[in-house]
């Protein structure tokens, strides 16, 4: 019985690479949407507490100049909290699109192995047929050799 060659496995394995290569993508993604979600939360509680010390400074008293500090740091934490939020939106966007990368790449993997598995039963059958031949060419042989 002759050993099973797939004619594909060079594309099999650049396939397999491919979805490696994608799942890297697509984790590093993720995990630049969560490290940009700190950072949002980090800003956000920062102005949080900035806006609770500010009520508190002004219910016992705050001068102007001082007033006006808080208000121009409040509106830079706003600031940087928007620009956060665009970057996170754009990360977002990146890693939607490496999840549909990977999912491709997972699909492509996939219709290669089904491939495979069908060339492989083919092959199977093929060889059963081949000793199936062989041995009834094998058992007419005895029976006519005995006669």
């Amino acid at each position: 019985m002759a050993k099973f060659k797939f004619s594909l496995k060079s594309v099999e394995k650049y396939r397999n690479i491919t979805l490696d290569e994608a799942k890297a993508k697509y984790a590093k993604a993720v995990s630049d949407v969560n490290k940009q979600n700190d950072i949002l939360l980090s800003i956000k509680k920062e102005l949080a507490e900035i806006n609770r010390e500010l009520n508190y400074k002004n219910s016992q008293g705050i001068t102007i100049l001082e007033h006006q500090g808080y208000k121009v740091y409040i509106k830079i934490l706003e600031n940087n909290i928007k620009n956060e939020e665009d970057k996170l939106k754009g990360l977002k966007k990146i890693e939607h699109r490496r999840r549909k990368e990977l999912i491709v790449a997972k699909t492509d993997v996939m219709s290669i192995e089904k491939l495979r598995e069908k060339r492989f039963e083919e092959y199977r059958k093929e060889e059963t047929k081949k000793e199936e031949l062989a041995t009834e060419e094998f058992v007419s042989n005895q029976l006519s050799s005995r006669k």
